[in-house]
C-alpha cells in the first residue's frame, strides 16, 4: 500500500518544532531572571522592543507546539509497529511527549504575562513581585517538561535497539539525551535535546522513504 504525501514526511513536523523553537529564542535575545536587581528587570521590561520580542517568542513557543504533537503522533506510530503493538515503551513515550508540550505551554504563558500591558488604559506597568513569581513557576514548567520528555528519548532509544525504529548510533546516543534530561533545571540538556529530536525527525523521514523502494528482486 502506497503512503500518502503527508504521512511520508510528517516526521519532518519535529524539524520544524525545533527551527521554531530556535526562531523564538534567537528573536528573544537576552532575559532577566527573578535574582536580578529591581532596576535591571525595570530596565529590561522598559524596553517596548524588548517587551514586542517577548510576545512574538510567546506565539512561536504556542506554534511550535502544533508540529511537536504532531511529531510525537508520528513517533508513536513508528514505536507501535516496531513494538508490534501499543506496548509500554510506546505508550509511555507517547504520554511523556504530551505531558512535556502541555508543561512547555504553560512555560511560555507564564514567561509572557509580565510582557503584556496590565493598565486598564493599556499602559504598561510592571510588578516586580508578579514577574518574579511567575518566572519563577515559567522554570518550574520548563524544566519539568524536559524532565518529563527523558522518558520519550529513553522509549524511542530502547526500539531503536531492538527493532531499529531509528539508527542504533542514534538510540545509543538517545541514552545519553535521557540521561542528560534527568539535569534539565540547566539549559544544556535542553539544547542537547532539541538537536537529537531534530536528528531523530531526518532520521524518521529517511526510514520511511527507504523502506519504500521497491525491492528489484522481487
Amino acid at each position: 500500500m502506497r503512503t500518502s504525501g503527508f504521512a511520508r514526511w510528517a516526521a519532518l513536523s519535529g524539524a520544524l518544532f525545533v527551527i521554531l523553537w530556535v526562531t523564538a529564542f534567537v528573536i528573544l535575545g537576552g532575559t532577566v531572571e527573578g535574582s536580578d536587581s529591581d532596576a535591571e528587570i525595570s530596565a529590561y521590561f522598559g524596553d517596548e522592543g524588548q517587551r514586542a520580542r517577548g510576545v512574538i517568542t510567546q506565539f512561536l513557543l504556542l506554534a511550535a507546539s502544533l508540529p511537536l504533537i504532531v511529531f510525537i503522533a508520528v513517533l508513536r506510530s513508528r514505536l507501535e509497529s516496531g513494538e508490534g503493538g501499543a506496548g509500554v515503551w510506546t505508550m509511555a513515550a507517547f504520554g511523556a511527549g504530551l505531558v512535556s508540550t502541555a508543561l512547555w505551554i504553560v512555560a511560555a504563558t507564564l514567561y509572557v504575562l509580565p510582557f503584556l500591558p496590565k493598565a486598564g488604559d493599556g499602559a504598561y506597568e510592571l510588578d516586580l513581585d508578579g514577574f518574579r513569581l511567575l518566572n519563577g513557576a515559567g522554570y518550574i514548567a520548563f524544566y519539568s517538561g524536559g524532565t518529563t520528555m527523558s522518558l520519550l528519548v529513553l522509549a524511542t532509544s530502547v526500539l531503536g535497539i531492538r527493532a531499529g525504529v531509528i539508527p542504533k548510533w542514534l538510540s545509543w546516543l538517545g541514552f545519553a539525551v535521557a540521561l542528560l534530561l534527568l539535569a534539565a533545571i540547566l539549559l544544556f540538556p535542553v539544547i542537547v535535546l532539541l538537536a537529537w529530536l531534530f536528528a531523530v525527525s531526518i532520521a524518521l523521514v529517511w526510514r520511511r522513504n527507504q523502506s519504500e523502494v521497491p525491492d528489484a528482486t522481487a
